[in-house]
């Protein structure tokens, strides 16, 4: 996860930065958190019972695929959640004003993409050693004080934990500063299905390797024979090291999900009249492989 360095401030200064930084945050979701939700929960699927769709995009840092992605949902009228770190802010403000401009909802994936619990030594979800609720609410209101520096705009207060890493631990710190977690969608036989398009892996000799075109019949094929689609909340990514850009195939992947009757939203609208979400699930792989 790499070296992590603090700056020590007196007990005085301290006060008043903590003050400075919480004022503002607070005040933006005092309505969020008002809502009879449980936010100590992660938020994985909307109602069944409404043809609604949520496409979410992660960005890490490097812009990628950002642009040609943009592109293809404003040509279509969609409107997306992006799921930005401070990195990725930082380093492309031209693109996120764009992203704020173009009407998508924009929400947190963390300062530095660290990672947070032991998974990829233990293949256990335990917070990593040394990792507190400092460490988590300064990651994320860095990241929401940057969105606000570049764009004038307050930043949903909604998160996903980088490579899928998250527990109840790490869950109740961030919702006691005021975000809720958001997953993706997965099946109900523990996870072994899940609306990850996996377009983060990039090795084309890995099992989890799919082409764009097997991407786009693993999301559309999702629920088959059930709820299908119903509130589903699929995850890609604005970056890849792949060969074959998901992209290429985000445009008809859209006009089919309109033509099989769904409409496409954001997570927030989502979230409206849904069902309090649950407790995490006893974590899997599929849950939690690593992401880019």
């Amino acid at each position: 996860m790499g070296k992590r360095r603090r700056r020590f401030r007196s007990a005085g200064a301290a006060s008043v930065v903590a003050l400075l930084v919480v004022l503002p945050i607070t005040a933006a979701r005092a309505d969020a958190a008002s809502r009879p939700r449980d936010r100590a929960a992660s938020f994985e699927r909307g109602r069944r019972d409404l043809p609604m769709i949520a496409l979410t995009f992660d960005g890490g840092g490097d812009a990628g695929e950002s642009g040609r992605i943009l592109d293809v949902l404003e040509q279509r009228g969609v409107t997306a959640t992006f799921f930005l770190t401070g990195d990725y802010i930082s380093r492309n403000p031209a693109l996120v004003r764009r992203i704020a401009a173009t009407g998508h909802e924009v929400s947190n994936h963390t300062w530095s993409h660290p990672h947070l619990t032991t998974w990829d030594r233990t293949h256990r979800h335990d917070t990593l050693p040394g990792l507190d609720r400092m460490f988590i609410q300064e990651e994320l209101s860095r990241t929401a004080q940057a969105y606000e520096a570049t764009t004038g705009r307050i930043m949903t207060a909604l998160w996903r934990a980088p490579f899928g890493e998250v527990n109840d631990e790490l869950l109740f710190w961030a919702a006691a500063a005021g975000w809720q977690h958001v997953g993706w969608t997965r099946d109900d036989a523990g996870g072994r299905h899940t609306l990850d398009s996996l377009d983060w892996v990039a090795e084309r000799s890995s099992r989890n390797y799919l082409t764009s075109e097997q991407i786009a019949t693993r999301i559309l094929s999702f629920g088959a024979g059930g709820a299908g689609l119903n509130g589903g909340i699929v995850l890609m990514h604005l970056s890849t090291r792949r060969d074959d850009q998901q992209v290429t195939r985000l445009g008809a992947l859209v006009d089919a999900l309109r033509g099989d009757g769904y409409r496409l939203v954001t997570v927030t609208e989502l979230q409206r009249d849904a069902p309090a979400p649950t407790p995490l699930p006893p974590f899997t792989a599929a849950l939690a492989q690593p992401h880019e």
